[in-house]
């Protein structure tokens, strides 16, 4: 893995056929990114995130982008980050918009938290088979909104660091840990230990979420939604301390999955922070 540059950056120009820009265009591959622990940030935004994160290896820029953001360009050359100036192909080729704004940093992945449930984290959010990155990326915004400690991702969800999923993010996924776990169940235990109440949704759930006299929605709680089309599994429900559901006022019969996200996280977030006020 290249080591980030120390003092000034570099600015410099790189053709199509570069080693760097090779490499960068295999970020698009999920197994280069897991390998790497490198990612491609997408204009301007994830690439300040990016930089304040102190998570940017480095940037490149086409002469429009160049032109439009001098000033974020000057601070990623101050904070030491290498700047590749290249043609409008390469930046087209390194992102997936129809109208890319000129900028592409690569950028290592977020170190994850190695005792996460031990940490006593007061709010988490867990999604089952959650296969839209652009869901992915929305939840993990949300979480970061709602000050949730971190998000979990199990097996068959999108991968939180494709483009699509970096960008709904809104830089988001450079500040909320964000694990993918191997085994939802194990980690609804290990939650469970360290004091935390499971909550599960579903349409059926056996207590709606407004229904103050039954849930303590200020204790530390980890929430569980599923998959897009079919909820959370049934084997994932019968593990959790409570199965909530979020009513339905009008004539629609289910809400997409970060709106039910960021409804569940700041009916928490709000009872948490009032007790602490």
């Amino acid at each position: 893995m290249t080591q980030r540059p120390t003092g000034g950056g570099i600015r410099r120009s790189a053709s199509k056929s570069s080693s760097v820009v090779t490499a960068a265009r295999k970020l698009h591959q999920p197994s280069v990114r897991d390998a790497e622990q490198l990612f491609l940030a997408d204009g301007p935004q994830s690439v300040e995130y990016g930089l304040r994160a102190n998570l940017l290896e480095r940037l490149f820029v086409s002469p429009a982008g160049d032109a439009k953001f001098p000033d974020l360009i000057d601070q990623v050359l101050a904070a030491g980050v290498e700047v590749l100036v290249v043609d409008d192909r390469v930046i087209s080729g390194l992102s997936d918009t129809r109208t890319p704004q000129g900028l592409v940093g690569v950028a290592r992945m977020p170190a994850p938290i190695s005792n996460l449930w031990s940490s006593r984290p007061q709010l988490v959010i867990g999604l089952e088979q959650a296969q839209d990155p652009g869901n992915v990326g929305v939840v993990v915004r949300t979480a970061d909104a709602a000050g949730a400690d971190a998000v979990l991702l199990g097996p068959g969800s999108a991968d939180p660091f494709g483009p699509k999923s970096v960008r709904a993010s809104a830089g988001s996924v450079f500040r909320v840990p964000v694990f993918r776990v191997e085994d939802m169940l194990s980690e609804l235990s290990a939650a469970q230990s360290n004091g935390l109440v499971v909550r599960g949704t579903a349409a059926n759930g056996e207590v709606t979420l407004f229904s103050a006299d039954d849930l303590d929605l200020g204790s530390p709680t980890l929430w569980l939604l599923g998959n897009e089309a079919h909820g959370l599994s049934e084997l994932i429900k019968q593990e959790c301390d409570q199965v909530v559901s979020i009513p339905m006022f009008g004539g629609a019969e289910s809400l997409n999955v970060g709106i039910a996200a960021a409804i569940c996280l700041y009916a928490s977030a709000a009872a948490q922070y009032d007790r602490v006020i």
